[in-house]
């Protein structure tokens, strides 16, 4: 069959090209150009129409859900990995043009199948809708995912394009930028997020960690000290406080169940640990102090206590064994990521 460079405008007399014949290949040329280069539109704001419609589903937040419903993610969420695969080349065949059926193929193949034809469909669902946040946000965070951090990072910066005041595509950047020891461009990620989200203590206490590590420590120390104040504000009990109040019924029976123990084991550092985090948690941040110091002495590897240490050191005006103790804590957290596989 002949190719398209290989007819000209004598063809038309000889009826061997028609006027729908060009505006299909000019309409196929076109929509493989845009599935090879996803990036040519930014993704924005754009009319959705009717909740219903078409356009509203794809710029809805709940398109990848719907993807998950379809057969492909459905099989494999069951467990039965090669039905999902074969299911996920079967509806990328008989739906190439359907966002959602490509978003299905794409993330069951690039879990499970062929990454590199997974990540063709994904970009694909991309090309189908440009300007869909959140079919592109899919898109990076499964290249994230496959550690292709330089694609990743070019779509998202392509989200923030569009959606700057974003806090999602920020906290991803950050995350790459962690894995590959960034840590000041993760601290201006995350500073970023947390325009956006200031009261997010979680957020807050990760810049102070990836500010310290960058060699701004005094800074970093500051940042987590305070990102920890908002936790206590704003996000309630730590999960360690949680446990105790499960075991116990509240944190003060802990606490006095916690000092009876210690009476009867007074070398043990965990429990003088958990019981100086409710002291630090309920304002005794003085009483504190003392009992982390003879922790120290037996849970030296244990860097939830060092960290512990470090913010009551601050808030009591010990700044530089506060310092101290912040970077020794960082430095335990770094020696144990280090030791898990990956």
């Amino acid at each position: 069959m002949a190719g398209f460079e290989d007819l000209n405008v004598t063809d038309f007399g000889r009826g061997l090209l028609t006027p729908q014949m060009v505006c299909a290949v000019v309409a196929m040329t076109a929509f493989w150009m845009t599935i090879v280069q996803p990036d040519s539109i930014l993704p924005g704001e754009e009319e959705t129409g009717p909740p219903g419609s078409k356009n509203f589903r794809i710029h809805s937040a709940d398109i990848i859900k719907q993807a998950e419903t379809m057969a492909p993610s459905r099989l494999l969420e069951a467990g039965k990995p090669d039905l999902a695969i074969e299911e996920a080349h079967r509806l990328a065949e008989a739906k190439p043009h359907d966002v959602v059926a490509n978003l299905a193929a794409g993330n069951v193949l690039c879990t499970v199948g062929d990454k590199d034809e997974g990540f063709l469909l994904l970009k694909r669902s991309v090309a189908l809708a440009p300007r869909s946040r959140y079919v592109r946000m899919n898109l990076a965070e499964k290249l994230a995912s496959a550690k292709r951090y330089d694609e990743a990072i070019a779509q998202y910066n392509l989200i923030l394009q569009g959606y700057g005041h974003w806090s999602k595509p920020h906290l991803a950047l950050a995350n790459i930028y962690i894995a590959q020891e960034r840590y000041a461009d993760a601290a201006s990620e995350l500073q970023a997020a947390l325009d956006s989200e200031p009261n997010n203590g979680e957020v807050r206490k990760l810049r102070g960690v990836c500010l310290a590590r960058s060699g701004k420590i005094k800074r970093g120390l500051d940042e987590y000290v305070m990102g920890d104040a908002i936790q206590q504000n704003f996000a309630g009990l730590p999960a360690d406080l949680k446990q105790l109040v499960t075991n116990w019924g509240s944190l003060e029976r802990a606490d006095f169940e916690l000092g009876r123990e210690l009476e009867l084991n007074g070398d043990n550092p965990t429990l003088k640990l958990r019981r100086a985090r409710i002291m630090m948690y309920t304002g005794r941040v003085s009483e504190a102090k003392p009992l982390l110091m003879e922790a120290r002495k037996k849970g030296s590897t244990d860097a939830e206590l060092h960290m512990s240490l470090a913010i009551v050191l601050q808030k009591l005006g010990d700044s530089n064994l506060a310092q101290a103790e912040f970077m020794q804590a960082l430095s335990l957290q770094k020696k144990k990521e280090q030791e898990q596989p990956d």
